[in-house]
């Protein structure tokens, strides 16, 4: 019973350490500045100064520097093969119209993904070519 015991604490340990690298990931506000109107899920948003905020473990708040708009999306952890060396928010554009994609952390390989809604489905649709890849730096 004691050897099974040791073991399971020794287990519950180890998740607790390789959990806290993903905790403090998740636990950076981000600023960026956001040149064009822009959807995030099913919520259309103004251009502007927005601060990108963990709401959960998996979902992400985006909200304007005023609070006057916000959305809360979900979101599934990515990585890149290597560190950002700058922090940048992705959208994936369709013409005029751009969809929150990607959130990258600076200096990380550690992200968020957004899946595609489906406004953002029936837009893709409706375009003859793949959506073009937008960055927007982003800072700490």
């Amino acid at each position: 019973m004691y050897k099974h015991a040791h073991v399971v604490l020794l287990a519950l340990t180890l998740v607790a350490v390789l959990m806290v690298p993903a905790a403090q990931a998740q636990t950076i506000t981000l600023k960026a500045d956001i040149p064009f109107d822009f959807v995030v899920g099913e919520k259309r948003l103004p251009q502007g100064e927005y601060l990108v905020k963990p709401f959960s473990p998996t979902a992400t708040m985006i909200q304007s520097n005023d609070t006057r708009s916000s959305a809360i999306v979900l979101t599934s952890a990515v990585s890149a093969p290597k560190a950002m060396d700058v922090g940048k928010l992705v959208f994936n554009r369709y013409g005029d119209q751009y969809f929150l994609s990607r959130i990258w952390e600076p200096a990380s390989n550690l992200g968020r993904g957004v899946a595609k809604s489906h406004l953002e489905h029936e837009v893709a649709k409706a375009m003859a070519n793949p959506p073009t890849n937008v960055a927007v730096r982003i800072q700490k």
